[in-house]
């Protein structure tokens, strides 16, 4: 009997095409251990458009990227919490200071709270030259942070986490 025509050999074949593709290794995002699907890569170029404008310092530009019901918990003792308008206020006097940004954004995880919102944990190291009063003073910050978006009219805005 020819061994390419016996349903044992077929069987084998297929068992081992299977255990082959079961395999294979999943895709990445570069640089992180997030997969690599259309989804995440969507909200991964949104993260990076909140660098961009973070390190542009524009504005306009950063609280267009809040939700319409953002909302920030007080963090600490120094911070109050705030709504979109509060939050846009606050934004407008910080950059008032705000000389120059240096940011990099390592993405930790992601996790899907459904089709229209998502969490980001992200990892940042950054530095900010700020000018208070007449002085250049330059502070570094650190610090592992959440980021939650949802969909407002088709496109991914922050609910919490600027």
């Amino acid at each position: 009997m020819n061994p390419h025509t016996n349903p044992r050999w077929t069987l084998l074949a297929l068992t081992l095409l299977a255990l082959a593709a079961g395999c294979a290794k999943p895709t990445y995002i570069t640089g992180t251990r997030i997969p690599a699907t259309k989804k995440n890569k969507e909200i991964i170029e949104v993260m990076e458009v909140y660098r961009r404008t973070l390190i542009a310092m524009d504005v306009e530009a950063f609280i267009a990227l809040a939700h319409p019901n953002y909302h920030q918990p007080k963090t600490d003792s120094d911070e109050k919490a705030y709504d979109h308008k509060g939050f846009a206020e606050a934004v407008r006097l910080r950059f008032a200071q705000l000389k120059n940004v240096r940011l990099d954004i390592q993405y930790r995880k992601i996790h899907w709270e459904g089709a229209e919102r998502v969490t980001v944990e992200v990892y940042l190291d950054g530095a900010y030259q700020l000018l208070v009063g007449e002085e250049n003073r330059w502070e570094k910050k650190t610090d592992y942070m959440r980021l939650t978006l949802e969909k407002h009219k088709d496109q991914w805005l922050f609910v919490s986490g600027l």
